[in-house]
C-alpha cells in the first residue's frame, strides 16, 4: 500500500509540479502561418444558420454560438497534424447581458475523427480552463471546483486578450498578454489540428492567427500534377468552355490566396530573416501580375456567358421553326468559336506554365 500510495503521488506530480514554471524551451522560429484576417481564404469556414455564425469581416474572424446548447468549433482547414509548435492568437468576447457566462478560447490538437481535442477557455471574469474532449465527451482539467475554471491576473475582463500556447510532445506553456500563466502535460493527443472555440450563447472575435514551428509546414493540398485537367473539349455549346473558364479562375484564386500568404509570412518573418524582404517585393509583384489576369479570366467568362445566352435562345428558334438561314449561321458561328476554343486552351496551357515558372523561382 505504501508503494501504491508513491506511485500515485509521482503519477499526480507529473501532471502538476512546475507549473508555475515554463516546460518548453524550445524557440520557434519559422512563421508557418500568419493570418489577420485581411482578406477571406479557404482556411475558416464561413457560415450563417440558426445554430452558429462563421464569418470574416474587417479583418475579424467571428466564431458565434447562437444555440445555448453545445458549442461551436471552427478549424484551419490547412493546418493539421501538428505535434511541436506555437501559436499566438488576439481574441475578444462579445460582452453578452443575456449571458455573462460567456467563453471561448482556442481549440488545440484536434483530431481528424472530431471525438478528441484539448481546449483553452477563457472568460469575461479573468477566468480560464482546460477542456478536454475525448470519446466524445468534454470534462474540465485541473480541479472539481467551480466548473475548472482558474483565475489569472494576467487576463482582461473586457478588450483583447492575447493567448500563446507553445508545446513540444505533451508538455504546453501557457501565456496571457505576453505573461507566462502555467505549464501542464497532457499526454492522450500527440498531435492535430488547431482553431477557435466559443461556448453556448457565446461570441468570440479573432483578430490574429499565427502558427509558428521549426521547419516547413506540410501542403494539404493536393499538388499540381495531382490536379485532374480540366477537359479540352469543342463541345458546339459553351456550356464546357465556362466551365473551363471557372475553373482556370478557381486556380488563379488559389495561387492568389497561396502568395498573398506567403507575402503576410514573409513580412511577419523580416525581424528573423532579413532576406525576406526581398522576397516581398517580389511576391507583391507577381500577385498583381496574377490580379490582372485574374480580372482579365473573369471578364472573358462573362463574355462567354453572354454568348451562350444568346446561342440558347437561337436554339429555341430552331426548335421552333425550320428556317435555313438561321441555321448556316449558327454553323458558321460555332465553326468560328470552335477556333476561338482552341485559342483559349492554348493559352490556358501557357499561363499555367508561367504559374509553374514562379513556383519553380520561389
Amino acid at each position: 500500500m505504501k508503494y501504491l500510495s508513491l506511485l500515485l503521488l509521482l503519477f499526480l506530480s507529473k501532471f502538476t509540479s512546475g507549473q508555475s514554471n515554463p516546460r518548453v524551451y524550445t524557440t520557434f522560429e519559422n512563421v508557418a502561418v500568419f493570418d489577420d484576417f485581411s482578406y477571406i481564404t479557404n482556411r475558416w469556414e464561413q457560415k450563417n444558420s440558426s445554430a452558429e455564425t462563421f464569418i470574416i469581416s474587417e479583418n475579424t474572424y467571428t466564431i458565434q454560438r447562437v444555440k445555448d446548447s453545445y458549442f461551436s468549433i471552427s478549424l484551419a482547414k490547412d493546418v493539421a497534424g501538428l505535434s511541436d509548435f506555437e501559436i499566438i492568437t488576439s481574441v475578444e468576447l462579445e460582452r453578452n447581458k443575456s449571458n455573462k457566462n460567456a467563453s471561448g478560447g482556442i481549440v488545440l490538437k484536434a483530431q481528424p475523427s472530431g471525438n478528441g481535442a484539448l481546449i483553452l477557455e477563457i472568460n469575461a471574469k479573468r477566468q480560464y480552463r482546460f477542456r478536454i474532449i475525448k470519446n466524445g465527451a468534454m470534462n474540465v482539467l485541473f480541479g472539481d471546483r467551480n466548473d475548472g475554471w482558474m483565475k489569472s491576473k494576467n487576463l482582461r475582463t473586457k478588450g483583447i486578450n492575447e493567448i500563446r500556447v507553445a508545446t513540444k510532445g505533451n508538455e504546453y506553456d501557457v501565456y496571457f498578454n505576453n505573461q507566462f500563466e502555467r505549464s501542464l502535460i497532457e499526454t492522450s493527443f500527440k498531435e492535430g489540428g488547431v482553431g477557435f472555440y466559443a461556448n453556448a450563447r457565446s461570441t468570440l472575435k479573432a483578430r490574429l492567427f499565427i502558427i509558428k514551428i521549426n521547419g516547413e509546414l506540410e501542403d494539404p493540398t493536393p499538388k499540381e500534377d495531382e490536379i485532374d485537367e480540366v477537359e479540352e473539349t469543342t463541345d458546339d455549346t459553351y456550356t464546357e468552355l465556362v466551365r473551363v473558364f471557372k475553373a482556370k479562375i478557381d486556380r488563379q484564386q488559389a495561387e492568389l490566396d497561396s502568395l498573398s500568404e506567403e507575402l503576410h509570412i514573409c513580412q511577419a518573418n523580416l525581424s528573423i530573416d532579413t532576406a525576406s524582404a526581398n522576397k516581398v517585393k517580389t511576391l507583391t509583384r507577381e500577385i498583381n501580375v496574377l490580379k490582372t489576369d485574374k480580372e482579365r479570366l473573369e471578364t472573358e467568362i462573362s463574355q462567354i456567358q453572354k454568348r451562350l445566352t444568346y446561342l440558347e435562345s437561337m436554339k429555341e428558334d430552331i426548335e421552333s421553326q425550320t428556317n435555313g438561314d438561321l441555321i448556316i449561321h449558327l454553323t458558321e458561328l460555332l465553326s468560328k468559336e470552335k477556333d476561338r476554343n482552341k485559342k483559349l486552351i492554348a493559352e490556358k496551357k501557357v499561363l499555367q506554365k508561367e504559374v509553374n515558372e514562379l513556383r519553380g523561382r520561389n
